[in-house]
This record gives structure tokens, C-alpha cells and sequence, in this order.
């Protein structure tokens, strides 16, 4: 029996080389940086220490894992790691659908959430807790299909989809392109007279296909170098 975690390495170590092989600048990033680790440590990480992973059920991890998706929208990242804490704090660590639903609103608010992501985190936990949605399913369909469903939930969108595409499923070919950090790393890594636009960085990260997360993990990184 294959080991996916492994199989899941070996895929990184390959698409890393591949990448090297046509880009020294990504070359340059892989030997500061090493291969890129896809997953909710690393979403946390890319500003500071991720703190205790959830334990339970793959439908529990996942949605915790949204949740943090959900914090971190709009914030940087202390910030967003400070309220991410209060939050798991208020639940004594068991961020679940159920567990959402069973609290008081204004303690969860008391966190630092805002209305609006208070209110998709709960909306989210409705859709699973009533049945309408079951992560642990989507994560088997499309990327498309999957940023097409998150994104008809209320507080979601598709900056939302591709973290969760990319941190959680570990999706090898996602590219934010909206996303600040990326279009900033872009920009200092290769040198351009200025930010390039999500419109422009959409077309700049067509070269990096199959591998264009790993490309947007790197510009995340580079702005720490």
C-alpha cells in the first residue's frame, strides 16, 4: 500500500526540481527555502508559529482549517494568528461545526471577529451541521468545482477556495493571483518596476503550470528574505 504522505513529498521534490530546472530565480528561492510545505502550518506559519493542530475528524480538521482561512482574510497575519488564538481559546481547542453552533455569538465576537467573518463561520457550520455540505466530499471534486461551491457560501470567495485548494488539499496548481504577498513577492523577486496586477500576474504564472502553487509559496516566502 502507497503511502500518501510520502507519495505527496516526492511529488513536491519533483515539481521543485522541474521548476529549477526553468527558472533561477525560483531556483534561488528553493535554496534559501528549501521544498515547500502545503498545509495549514504552513498557511500560519508564513508570519509566525501555527500552534497546536486540531485532532478529530477529517471534516473536523478541515473546517478548522477554513476557519482559519476565514481569520486571516483581510489581516495580516499577527493579527489575524492573535484572534485565530482567542478563538480556539473560546472553544477550548475543539474547533467543530457543532461546537460553533453551541456557542454564544458574543463570545465568539469577543474574539476580535468581525460580523461578517463571524457570520460566515457560522453560516459554514450550518451548511455542514444541516447537511448540506460535507468538506471531506469536496475535497474529492475539481478545483474549479470546489472554488465554485465555496464561494456560493456567504463571507467566501476565491481567495478563500485557493488557500483552502492549496493548504488544506494540497493542490499543486493554484495561483492567487490577487493575493498581495503574491503579486509583492513577484515583484521583488524578479525585479519589476512595479506590483504587477492580479491581471497581469494571472498571465506572468502561466508559465509555472502544473506547479503554480509552489511558485505562489515562494513569493510568500521571498518577502522574508
Amino acid at each position: 500500500m502507497s503511502d500518501p504522505v510520502a507519495n505527496h513529498v516526492a511529488q513536491l521534490a519533483e515539481a521543485v526540481a522541474a521548476l529549477s530546472r526553468v527558472d533561477p530565480i525560483i531556483a534561488r528561492l528553493v535554496a534559501i527555502h528549501g521544498v515547500p510545505i502545503l498545509d495549514r502550518t504552513s498557511l500560519v506559519e508564513l508570519t509566525s508559529d501555527a500552534g497546536e493542530l486540531p485532532h478529530g475528524s477529517v471534516e473536523d480538521r478541515l473546517f478548522s482549517e477554513l476557519v482559519e482561512v476565514v481569520v486571516h482574510q483581510q489581516l495580516a497575519g499577527k493579527a489575524a494568528l492573535a484572534i485565530s488564538g482567542r478563538v480556539k481559546a473560546a472553544l477550548e481547542n475543539d474547533v467543530a461545526p457543532e461546537r460553533i453552533l453551541a456557542s454564544d455569538p458574543e463570545l465568539l465576537r469577543g474574539t476580535g471577529l468581525s460580523g461578517a467573518k463571524l457570520s460566515a463561520i457560522i453560516g459554514l457550520a450550518t451548511e455542514i451541521c444541516n447537511g448540506n455540505l460535507s468538506l471531506g466530499a469536496l475535497s474529492h471534486l475539481s478545483d474549479g468545482e470546489i472554488t465554485e461551491r465555496l464561494s456560493k457560501l456567504k463571507g467566501f470567495g476565491p481567495w478563500s477556495a485557493q488557500m483552502f485548494l492549496i493548504f488544506s488539499l494540497k493542490r499543486m496548481d493554484v495561483w492567487p493571483a490577487g493575493d498581495l504577498g503574491v503579486r509583492k513577492g513577484y515583484f521583488r523577486s524578479y525585479g519589476l518596476d512595479s506590483v504587477p496586477t492580479a491581471k497581469d500576474l494571472l498571465k506572468l504564472g502561466d508559465r509555472f503550470r502544473p506547479y503554480r502553487s509552489l511558485v505562489a509559496w515562494y513569493m510568500w516566502r521571498s518577502l522574508s528574505d
